[in-house]
């Protein structure tokens, strides 16, 4: 449902000190609004909150349950509470379950894969790194993978050496701007090349309406010149990786990140090898599952102490010897971290090499 409160002052009736609040509801988006206004003098904020309260309790069976929400995989309407799972856009019980049931997951051809740190600093760019983006290639393989697209990775893979069109698939781990903000970049490179390969988007639901909107917002009318597939993915839900890109597969699981939001760390299975990603998320349990044996842990560290939703240095100490990926280094970090003279643990730097 949509709710619009408009507040609307007449300056030809400001004398009076009347205004007019106008409310404007939309069950769904193909429904005819409900409408309603009322007058009410200037600055009775009690009063307004009351009377809207009231219109909203009228009008309950005409607005329908908030809570009742189609789900965004099989069409069939649940309630959120009832479902075990808040979470926007929302997902049904049974789709969630059947995602679980994974398949295969294929490892990928090759003897090794090349990570190149193309942006490793938090979400205020601490020490004038980049936002977060990790390329990944098999080795032998035409094409990469990239971990998160913050803004400026396209022309952090031009720093590197590399292009956009080095990039067959993106993974991203959420919708927040410093992890997926610069995909309408990647797409917008492919008008200047003629690109004509495919772009394979791997990311939480909603994806779609979010890269709508960002391209929309940043250059309004822009249409990806080039096939691009986008696959909203669910915990546990293995997608192949295309053969250009060496193959291997990706398989989601939760992060600890955003309550009521789809938050992603990522294990990718490419060059036979695996590599687990955390994403934003606290150290949970399941991280240290995912990367228990892994070859590559790369895993967010955004200040000393804890903070709400991310992994601190503090945490990771604590985690230590419950560790047992083959190497872990940290992204994600935030000055304090940075500026630590003897860490315990690799910090990835905005430019660094590794093959694993």
């Amino acid at each position: 449902m949509s709710l619009e409160i408009l507040i609307v002052a007449d300056p030809e009736e400001a004398e009076v000190g009347e205004v007019e609040v106008r409310l404007l509801a939309r069950p769904r988006p193909e429904d005819d609004p409900i409408e309603d206004s009322r007058l009410f003098a200037a600055g009775d904020r009690e009063e307004i909150a009351r009377c809207v309260a009231e219109w909203l309790d009228r009008r309950r069976d005409a607005l329908g349950d908030p809570e009742r929400r189609t789900c965004r995989r099989c069409g069939r309407i649940g309630r959120a509470g009832e479902e075990g799972d808040s979470r926007r856009p929302f997902v049904c019980g049974d789709c969630r379950r059947r995602a679980r049931r994974t398949g295969p997951t294929p490892t990928g051809r090759g003897d090794g894969v090349e990570a190149r740190f193309l942006g490793t600093a938090n979400a205020f760019g601490a020490g004038g790194r980049r936002h977060a983006s990790t390329f990944l290639r098999a080795r032998g393989a035409r094409f990469g993978v990239l971990l998160d697209a913050g803004p400026g990775c396209a022309a952090a893979l031009r720093a590197d050496g590399l292009s956009p069109e080095d990039v067959a698939v993106v993974i991203l781990s959420h919708f927040h701007g410093d992890h997926f903000g610069g995909v309408t970049f990647l797409e917008l490179d492919g008008l200047r090349t003629g690109r004509a390969e495919p772009l394979l988007v791997i990311a939480p639901p909603g994806a779609r309406e979010r890269l709508d909107s960002l391209r929309e917002c940043l250059y309004p009318g822009f249409r990806t010149p080039f096939p691009e597939h986008i696959v909203e993915a669910l915990p546990g839900e293995t997608t192949s990786l295309p053969e250009p890109a060496g193959g291997g597969s990706a398989t989601p699981f939760p992060a600890d990140h955003q309550p009521r939001r789809w938050a992603f760390g990522w294990t990718v299975r490419l060059g036979g090898r695996r590599i687990v990603y955390s994403g934003d998320s606290t150290l949970t349990e399941r991280i240290l599952d995912e990367s228990d044996g892994a070859d590559l842990l790369v895993h967010e560290c955004t200040s000393l102490t804890p903070l709400p939703g991310h992994t601190s240095y503090r945490d990771l100490l604590a985690a230590a010897p419950r560790i047992r990926a083959r190497r872990t280094l940290l992204v994600h970090t935030g000055e304090a971290v940075t500026a630590l003279p003897d860490p315990e643990f690799d910090l990835a730097h905005d430019g660094l090499r590794v093959v694993v």
